[in-house]
Parts: structure tokens; C-alpha cells; sequence
């Protein structure tokens, strides 16, 4: 059977102690409640992991499409295959509030680092 790790997502600021509370994709998509500035998640998938690769950090990067559908996904060369095609399945499910500049939705490419936590899932946590 194979062996799921928590995934630990990262946000550019601080969390309000309540969303620490929550299961990691949902506090990651209440972190980004009322934003403007950047592609809104507003439904993720956690991906599943093999074992491994626990502390291991890849950044990701995509673009979000007007419809908010992430596309282009792709992780620098030296990043493992395997996990870089377990965490792009996962985001390619996501779902995005698009970004929008001059009142018109635009595309946005954006990099995102995920930060692989351990299987029984201590220190799993979402950082600013």
C-alpha cells in the first residue's frame, strides 16, 4: 500500500491562528480570502505522495488561465521527475478566481514552493 505524506503549502504572509486549525488545503484556500493582488485558489487538491521525500521543497511553476485553470506546469530540471509529476497532477486539479488587472481577467504565471512534511504528518503546518 502506498504510503501518503502531507504536503505543507506555503502563502507570502502571515496566517490568523484559526486557519492553523483547519486541514492544510483549506486553510491554504482561507489564507487567500478577499485577495486582489494575486490568482485566488479557491479549491485545491492535496496531492499524494510516495515516501521518501519527506523535506524535500520543489517549486512549481504555471500559469493561470483567464478561466482559472492551471496550465504549462513545470518544476526546474533537477527536481525529481516522480514527485514533480505527483504534485503537477494534483495542481493541474486546482481551480483559480483569475487575476484581474484594469477590471479585464489576465493570465498570470505564478511559482509556487511545496514543502514535502512526514507521513505521520508532525510539523505539518502552512508558513508565511
Amino acid at each position: 500500500m502506498k504510503q501518503v505524506i502531507r504536503l505543507i503549502l506555503f502563502s507570502s504572509f502571515l496566517l490568523p491562528a484559526a486557519l492553523l486549525a483547519k486541514p492544510g488545503a483549506e486553510a491554504y484556500v482561507a489564507s487567500y480570502a478577499g485577495r486582489a493582488d494575486v490568482p485566488v485558489p479557491v479549491s485545491v487538491v492535496t496531492p499524494e505522495i510516495e515516501a521518501g521525500h519527506e523535506g524535500t521543497e520543489v517549486r512549481l511553476t504555471f500559469v493561470i488561465e483567464a478561466d482559472g485553470t492551471p496550465r504549462d506546469i513545470y518544476a526546474p530540471v533537477d527536481a525529481d521527475r516522480r514527485l514533480v509529476r505527483q504534485l503537477a497532477d494534483a495542481v493541474a486539479q486546482w481551480r483559480f478566481k483569475p487575476l484581474t488587472r484594469d477590471g479585464e481577467v489576465v493570465r498570470a504565471r505564478v511559482t509556487l514552493p511545496f514543502r514535502i512534511g512526514s507521513p505521520s504528518g508532525a510539523a505539518v503546518a502552512i508558513s508565511g
